[in-house]
């Protein structure tokens, strides 16, 4: 892993050490609205992950795209829904939804890295919590595939 980032507050990204993600909720310290899409919370969107590689390409910080866990050596577009993550203590679980970047995306980046993140599977991966627990920054990650 090679960051982990809380939203405390919308447009807000915290760098952090440790974030604890819950059942049922996502990311502790993140915002009560940030799996949330106007005005609907929106299934399956617990936690989610963008590539540092993809960030590097686009000459972008870990921070700017606001995702809860910027991996590093993990392909996140060969996720397939149902595939896991354990990662520290916390196990999470690759959602059917897809991770689309928004205008803010665009804002902090470019409208060109929107659309090529949207076009391709480079954007992420949604995950929801399937147990509880801590995820440190430099925690390593373990896929566990669909059976």
């Amino acid at each position: 892993m090679a960051e982990v980032v809380e939203k405390p507050a919308p447009g807000v990204h915290a760098r952090r050490e440790v974030i604890l993600v819950e059942t049922g909720r996502g990311a502790r310290g993140n915002h009560a609205h940030a799996s949330f899409w106007k005005g609907k919370r929106i299934e399956g969107r617990e936690v989610t992950a963008m590539s540092l590689e993809v960030l590097q390409a686009l000459g972008a910080s870990p921070l700017v795209p606001g995702d809860n866990l910027i991996t590093e050596g993990v392909d996140l577009g060969a996720l397939r829904p149902g595939d896991r993550l354990v990662i520290g203590a916390a196990v999470l679980e690759r959602s059917a939804k897809t991770h689309r970047p928004c205008d803010l995306f665009a804002r902090r980046i470019s409208p060109e890295a929107r659309q090529a993140v949207a076009e391709s599977s480079l954007r992420g991966a949604l995950f929801v919590v399937v147990q509880s627990g801590e995820i440190r920054r430099h925690d390593r990650i373990q896929i566990l595939p669909t059976t």
